[in-house]
């Protein structure tokens, strides 16, 4: 049975296995920058160390990223919702999950479909994007 518990509990593992590639491409690509060596093509040299730069400040902008999903998983409230169309986890906004063959969409409260999923009961329904929705199977 999906529970919420469930889906945070992959959605944990889910962002430990990013943040751990994250972390492995900004080595690599630190040690990338810091193996360059300069060559007598001066601009040349100076145009691969600002790319690497730039590569390095994106994956550092992306590890932070991830950390403040670990930060608002745990200190904010979530609501998981189950749909005919699939799950959705109300909490931050990661994507799409399969769990336990389920797919669950992780959004943040300030979705388009949230207005639509909060404060439903079981066997409602709503309209959303032309698409009927029935809450609970």
């Amino acid at each position: 049975m999906l529970t919420k518990s469930v889906v945070i509990a992959e959605l944990d593992k889910q962002l430990l296995s990013k943040l751990s590639y994250l972390m492995t491409n900004l080595k690599q690509a630190i040690d990338s920058r810091n193996s360059d060596t300069k060559s007598s093509a001066g601009d040349k040299f100076e145009t691969s160390r600002e790319m690497a730069q730039i590569e390095i400040q994106k994956i550092e902008t992306e590890i932070s990223k991830t950390q403040q999903f670990f930060t608002d998983l745990a200190s904010k409230a979530s609501q998981l919702i189950i749909t005919d169309k699939g799950a959705f986890l109300i909490s931050i906004p990661f994507g799409k999950l399969m769990v336990s063959g389920t797919e669950v969409f992780c959004i943040s409260k300030n979705a388009p479909i949230t207005k639509h999923l909060i404060n439903t009961k079981k066997n409602d329904y709503f309209f959303y994007n032309d698409m009927k929705y029935n809450i609970g199977r």
